[in-house]
């Protein structure tokens, strides 16, 4: 999904796999609720800490919005679809950045602060991304992706001037800076909830917001519904139309689909592929989406099993599939087979 795009505008950009699974905006009702937001969806976040344990998709969605990185990505659009431009980044919490084959030096908007008014410095860009690549799992793994290991590689120069040393001339390096992972948190608001069990504060961050981003959260009951509002002091872009989001968990697809026939909703996704064709062949509704080029669905056999382990019966199951009616049938004419 596309980034805070989500929330900063009043329509949304969906990710569609091989499968698709495009956005839903109704505008029946949208234009009396200008400074509100209603999102829809059969899930919700059950940790809105990107760097926790297990955070699933809604919780990096909610963690998106709330947090700032030093850069982020351009867009660029491939056939009139809006993909991240992987070699050029726009400034969030960095004002400047420099950068040789094996560093790079970023100068700090003096204005930026926390949701809580705290000033941002380089100490608090430091323990995070100290935090990025100590916690193990998605979020480490994440960052060696770019060659980013070790706290030794993230450098205060002074209380606005921060330095990343390379380990290695990587072409990802610095784009791995500008993914969801690397964001930065109120190192001192959240150090005070840190215990010796859980130093890096992750009980505290898995239910409270710690950035600078354009929103934060204000209330959230896990199952049930997120609030969002606006951070109103928010540098990291242009600043977002709408002020309040509200994201309800609503496990039933045929009442997400009547809530936005009514006018009740403004934004859904991940309804069932027959209700997105049924929707956009309507003309009522706006459906909004970006193929994924990476998205696949496959059928997987285990080849060291019987009789999996015989090429002509795995051949005999390729043969046998009518991927043209899968097409059809269950996906809705929403991918294509390989």
């Amino acid at each position: 999904m596309k980034r805070r795009d989500f929330l900063k505008s009043a329509t949304a950009l969906a990710a569609t796999a091989a499968v698709s699974g495009p956005s839903v905006i109704s505008s029946a009702k949208a234009q009396s609720r200008k400074e509100t937001m209603l999102i829809v969806s059969e899930s919700g976040p059950n940790n809105i800490d990107i760097h926790g344990v297990g955070t699933n998709v809604p919780g990096y969605e909610v963690s998106w919005n709330c947090y700032d990185r030093l850069i982020s990505h351009e867009m660029k659009t491939v056939n009139g679809t809006p993909y991240y431009d992987r070699d050029k980044f726009k400034m969030e919490l960095a004002e400047d950045m420099n950068h040789s084959d094996m560093s790079a030096t970023f100068k700090l908007k003096k204005n930026a602060t926390f949701q809580d008014g705290t000033k941002v410095t380089a100490k608090d860009v430091k323990w995070s991304l100290d935090r990025s690549v100590s916690v193990g799992g998605f979020p480490t793994f994440q960052m060696s992706a770019g060659s980013l290991t070790k706290p030794e590689q993230f450098v205060v120069v002074d209380d606005n001037t921060f330095r990343v040393d390379f380990a290695r001339k990587d072409r990802l390096t610095v784009p791995d800076l500008a993914v969801i992972v690397p964001c930065i948190m109120n190192s001192g608001l959240v150090q005070k909830h840190a215990t010796e069990k859980d130093p890096w504060g992750l009980e505290y961050t898995k239910q409270n917001t710690a950035g600078s981003g354009a929103y934060k959260v204000t209330s959230w009951t896990p199952g049930t519904e997120v609030v969002m509002e606006r951070n109103d002091a928010w540098v990291g872009g242009k600043l977002p139309t709408v002020k309040k989001v509200i994201w309800r968990i609503v496990p039933s697809a045929g009442n997400r689909r009547a809530l936005l026939e009514r006018g009740d909703a403004d934004i859904s996704y991940d309804l069932p592929n027959k209700d997105f064709v049924e929707l956009k062949s309507a003309g009522k509704l706006d459906i909004v989406s970006t193929p994924y080029s990476n998205g696949i669905q496959y059928i997987g056999m285990n080849v060291k099993q019987p009789p999996f382990d015989n090429l002509k019966v795995r051949q005999a199951v390729a043969y046998a599939l009518p991927y043209q009616k899968i097409m059809d049938a269950v996906l809705f004419g929403l991918a294509k087979p390989m």
